[in-house]
């Protein structure tokens, strides 16, 4: 493992200030830094300013395929046609529900619920992937199911006019083999030992993309959106990292950052949800990261990005502290490309949760983009 470069200067106060790679170190206390995007190293070791789209373009490439490598291997197979059977149709005075079923591997389905408003109550056929977190529900908690409030985006989006579509995340609800632990990835990697569970989250949403793209009375391929919280936070970001198709991301409580993180052995650990399996040797002897969350963020500029964080969230450890610095170093993204306003940050003082300002400003932020 290379040796730490350790750079000592003053603030403006006088404080002695040590930082390492990915640590500041002030009056004794650590606090996690955040990798610039906006800046790159060369062959030779030395920093090279990103101030145009063009070398942010030559950048993203570069994290893209950076990303894509420790995603792990695609499967060889093609997506399977964009059809669904309806096993379940009702009426309802605010939508018809559908529960739907599609395949996003030969052989292996998606229970869905696709939530169709009134032609008349419809905004502009703009539709909303929804996205839920690691609960037992899982694609239930999009009807008001769980025990924990303010998780029912694809009702409460159905509600205000958008079409949405609610499945079931891999390894959980109905896709979960019986007698299985819900979200234990193993038969997952039994299947696709050299892929990751959140390459195939990726892939799983391009198929979910592909059915309402399909649905051409319903929906405008052209106003597609992604929501989620928690896990589904992070789902949105990468899904729409990764598919152009998706015109406006809202992630709540679903951004970290994993430099001098303490619980980011959480994204590659070796039971039950694996996240990242080749970044666990990296995080486990403290190497270099090839990439951090705010720079898979970034891939999603210059299309429309909210991210809602509670400040008091313990689910991520202490980087909740680097989150006004995570924003700061998006919005310059955005801003280099002249899309400034395409970028929100909301932090509040709550924790891991989905208070309604938060609900109803997802939805604000959704109509402005999706539909205006």
């Amino acid at each position: 493992m290379e040796a730490k470069a350790t750079l000592k200067t003053k603030d403006l106060f006088g404080f002695s200030i040590k930082r390492k790679r990915g640590l500041l170190s002030m009056a004794g206390k650590s606090f996690p830094s955040v990798r610039p995007l906006l800046v790159k190293k060369d062959v030779e070791g030395r920093n090279i300013a990103i101030d145009t789209p063009e070398k942010w373009a030559e950048r993203r490439a570069e994290l893209k395929s950076i990303i894509e490598f420790y995603l792990g291997e695609k499967p060889v197979f093609s997506p399977p046609p964009p059809v669904f059977h309806c096993y379940e149709e009702n009426d309802t005075p605010d939508y018809r529900h559908l529960l739907i079923g599609y395949e996003v591997e030969p052989g292996e389905e998606v229970k869905a619920h696709l939530l169709l408003p009134p032609k008349e109550k419809r905004l502009s056929n703009a539709a909303v992937l929804c996205l839920h977190g690691t609960s037992t529900e899982a694609k239930d908690t999009q009807m008001g199911l769980g025990q924990l409030p303010g998780r029912d985006w694809g009702r409460y989006l159905a509600r205000r006019g958008f079409v949405t579509l609610s499945p079931d995340h891999a390894c959980s609800g109905e896709r979960q083999p019986a007698g299985v632990k819900p979200y234990d990835s193993s038969p997952f990697y039994a299947r696709h030992p050299r892929w990751s569970m959140m390459g195939k989250a990726i892939w799983d949403g391009e198929r979910a993309v592909d059915i309402l793209c399909q649905l051409t009375d319903e929906v405008d391929p052209e106003r597609i959106g992604v929501i989620g919280h928690s896990l589904g936070g992070y789902g949105s970001i990468f899904l729409a990292a990764f598919d152009s198709r998706i015109k406006v991301a809202v992630s709540s409580c679903g951004l970290t950052t994993w430099e001098g993180n303490p619980k980011r052995m959480s994204w590659a650990r070796d039971t039950w949800y694996i996240h990242f399996p080749m970044l666990r040797e990296i995080f486990l002897k403290d190497m270099e990261l090839p990439f951090d969350m705010h720079e898979f963020a970034a891939l999603i500029a210059p299309r429309a990005f909210l991210n809602i964080s509670g400040m008091s969230d313990k689910t991520y450890a202490e980087s909740a502290a680097d989150l006004p610095e995570v924003g700061w170093q998006l919005y310059s993204v955005y801003n280099l490309l002249g899309a400034a306003e395409r970028f929100a940050w909301f932090l509040f003082g709550a924790g891991h949760d989905v208070p309604n300002y938060s609900q109803a400003l997802a939805a604000a932020w959704l109509e402005r983009w999706l539909v205006n």
